[in-house]
């Protein structure tokens, strides 16, 4: 197990936020089978970009790496392949079980995937999602800003120091610790040294339990 001690756990919190991608999922071979050819395409070090884009919103990505180019354009031409191409998508280990803990909590997803994106990939993973998710298309500035996560904590009237956002990239874990919440990172994506911002690490999902109490709060604890 890779947890990190000292650990905020067993812990309560008024509601839970969660990354999708390297978070609940993970498509990582097609996001990046996508962008390197793009970037080939467009002369971009594909290596540097992979290294930079992970957590942050492709229309982000693109503005920062094409600037010349047209940001609509290359953004369409994009979210296209990837909703054409989800082979290697995979759900992460142990997250059909903590879903199944999610009834009665307050919970969303925060991606910066766009919603059809989002959708598309939860489905083909066999997961159903929370009822609210915030999408690339549903805020301004997206991660590592803050305003992600202060939108789902908005949607639920919570304070966001009483929250506990999941991530796997450094880019969300900065974006959910700036909105103050407690976050936990699992490292299916990237190294622990790369996630030191975090509150706790963790391997995947057979890590954590949720239950769930009376007034829609959560108990989150270690696995024993």
């Amino acid at each position: 197990m890779s947890l990190r001690l000292p650990a905020p756990l067993p812990n309560r919190f008024d509601a839970l936020f969660f990354d999708m991608d390297g978070t609940l999922i993970d498509s990582t071979p097609c996001v990046e089978r996508t962008w390197r050819n793009w970037a080939g395409e467009l002369g971009i070090d594909a290596e540097h970009l992979i290294a930079n884009m992970h957590g942050v919103r492709g229309i982000d990505v693109i503005s920062r790496f094409a600037p010349d180019a047209d940001l609509q354009t290359e953004y369409e031409k994009l979210l296209q392949r990837e909703l054409s191409d989800m082979e290697g998508t995979v759900a992460i280990n142990g997250v059909a079980e903590r879903i199944a803990e999610l009834d009665g909590i307050r919970a969303a997803i925060i991606t910066s995937a766009p919603r059809p994106l989002a959708q598309s990939k939860l489905e083909y993973c066999g997961i159903t999602p929370p009822a609210f998710m915030v999408c690339a298309e549903d805020i301004v500035n997206g991660k590592p800003s803050p305003d992600p996560y202060l939108a789902g904590a908005q949607h639920f009237d919570v304070d966001p120091a009483r929250c506990l956002a999941f991530e796997d990239a450094p880019n969300g874990v900065r974006s959910a610790k700036a909105a103050g919440m407690t976050v936990i990172a699992l490292t299916t994506s990237h190294p622990a040294d790369e996630l030191g911002e975090a509150d706790l690490l963790i391997r995947d999902w057979h890590d954590l339990r949720f239950h769930a109490e009376a007034d829609g709060s959560v108990t989150v604890t270690v696995a024993v």
